[in-house]
């Protein structure tokens, strides 16, 4: 049976001061692979310190947390930066795109320390391309882009590697009701497809099309009742 995606065990991030920030406090926390988990929360809840967290963009004063049954922990700098770019695929708020890249040279540069022959990356980055529905659109420079398309090409970058995880921070923030729509239902068509999906949110209405649901306020990460329970009985197989 492989590991649960995400193991959090007291993970803890406090950051030093008079008095200390308990960003984050000890937290518990299982998702399993194919899992589609909302953290949801108000600005200063603790959501963002816990993204940096799950991406090991940070590191934890306090607990543990396992990444595919490796304890990030026991990581170097290196390791972890590895790590990061094989097992996590990243989607935030604000597309970052390079302006004078086409889309396809953008989701390639996801694959920049990818070992696999350069055609080979190529024809990963047209399919990541093509399974966001911009098939069409592998020319495309960013500013011939709406914010919808360049959403798309975004995720298409973080999942191009075939991630463990993707993790989407604020992923409708910078789009309409429409686009954010689109690109929500997308989301949903990749979890469908076997990606373990963890979205950052303030919004209670992105929340809601997720599996599970961990609220963040003042630093605690909790569960609804039914997803707790959900997750105990996992841990108890």
């Amino acid at each position: 049976m492989a590991p649960p995606v995400i193991k959090l065990r007291g993970l803890a991030r406090t950051y030093p001061g008079s008095p200390p920030v308990h960003a984050v406090r000890p937290a518990d926390l299982v998702i399993e692979a194919g899992d589609y988990v909302a953290v949801t929360g108000p600005s200063g809840s603790g959501k963002s310190t816990l993204l940096h967290l799950l991406g090991l963009l940070d590191t934890p004063t306090a607990g543990t947390y396992l990444l595919d049954g490796l304890d990030t922990s026991t990581l170097g700098d290196r390791d972890r930066s590895a790590l990061r770019g094989s097992s996590i695929g990243f989607v935030f708020q604000a597309f970052h795109l390079l302006p004078y890249r086409t889309a396809a040279e953008n989701v390639l540069l996801a694959e920049l320390y990818n070992r696999t022959p350069r055609g080979a990356r190529i024809r990963a980055a047209e399919h990541a391309l093509g399974s966001v529905g911009l098939g069409h659109r592998l020319d495309a420079l960013p500013t011939t882009l709406s914010g919808g398309e360049s959403q798309r090409v975004a995720i298409a970058r973080a999942l191009v590697n075939r991630p463990s995880l993707l993790l989407c921070d604020e992923p409708t923030g910078n789009l309409d009701s429409r686009n954010a729509a689109t690109v929500m239902e997308l989301l949903g068509e990749l979890n469908e497809a076997g990606f373990t999906i963890v979205v950052i949110t303030h919004d209670p209405a992105i929340g809601a099309r997720a599996r599970r649901t961990v609220a963040m306020r003042d630093g605690v990460a909790s569960e609804t009742v039914a997803a707790a329970a959900a997750v105990a009985v996992k841990d108890r197989a």
